[in-house]
């Protein structure tokens, strides 16, 4: 009978740990770390393999999967989470978030400020490239922080100085050949493989930095003709500027302006 019972309470235990275990086979939480009000960090496995999730007010925003510079995925979530606590508590405008690129990678970015980069493995792992990993975690980090979606153009607010940059997230095309050797608007003759850009109302001869948002390739640009008239279009480049960038192929694509001087409110 002893034995019987033993016999009965082992098979109970086993069925119950196998019952914890199907429930959820591929996924468990380690850890988790609050970085401040409603921000934290979580370590999880996710099919074997530990990933660092960030938390925004019990939202999941974003699942750090690679390690970098020697740090963990869950340590790269606690510093994310740490980064995104201090623009909450600063006050920022979540409509303020962007993908982005600073300094050759793709980043999110909270007006301006880095708030995680997005490496192209990392991407990869989740069936994408570096831009659109970074536009779903801007968009979930503003969704969670009450902001709206990331629209196709933006303009960041700056302090009226002309030593203030203007940033601009935008959607550029290129123009080229079949303007080649024409006046532009402002009597200069057009030439494809100067690097010029045409903009609607920003002065003749405003320099602006265009970087593309798909891979993190900048250019300065001179702004020496009227343009683009199209709809949900910024900025025209010239078939110089657009190879540099890499923008010809695809013919549009989203960039970042950063304007400095007195033409810079865009």
């Amino acid at each position: 009978m002893k034995r019987t019972f033993i016999a009965a309470v082992v098979i109970l235990g086993l069925a119950f740990s196998f019952g914890q275990w199907t429930a959820n086979p591929w996924y468990s939480i380690q850890q988790t770390v609050m970085a401040g009000e409603g921000v934290g960090a979580r370590q999880a496995r996710i099919m074997g393999r530990e990933v660092g999730e960030v938390l925004l007010h019990r939202q999941v925003v974003l699942r750090i999967r690679t390690s970098a510079g020697g740090i963990d995925p869950f340590e790269r979530a606690v510093v994310v989470a740490h980064r995104l606590a201090d623009r909450l508590q600063s006050g920022a405008d979540p409509a303020t978030i962007f993908p982005d690129a600073q300094n050759g990678s793709i980043v999110v970015s909270w007006h301006g400020e880095l708030v995680v980069t997005v490496d192209a493995a990392h991407a990869s792992l989740n069936n994408t490239n570096p831009h659109g990993l970074a536009k779903v975690w801007a968009n979930n980090i503003r969704r969670a922080a009450g902001g709206p979606a990331v629209p196709l153009e933006y303009v960041l607010t700056t302090a009226d100085s002309d030593t203030e940059v203007a940033t601009a997230f935008c959607v550029a095309s290129w123009y080229g050949n079949q303007f080649h050797g024409r006046s532009t608007a402002n009597g200069e003759t057009f030439d494809e493989r100067a690097l010029t850009a045409a903009h609607r109302y920003l002065p003749f001869g405003t320099k602006v930095k265009v970087t593309n948002l798909h891979n993190g390739k900048s250019i300065m640009v001179t702004i020496n003709d009227r343009g683009p008239y199209v709809a949900g279009r910024t900025i025209d480049l010239s078939s110089a500027a657009a190879a540099a960038l890499e923008l010809k192929q695809q013919g549009i694509g989203s960039v970042k302006l950063e304007v400095c001087g007195p033409g810079r409110v865009i």
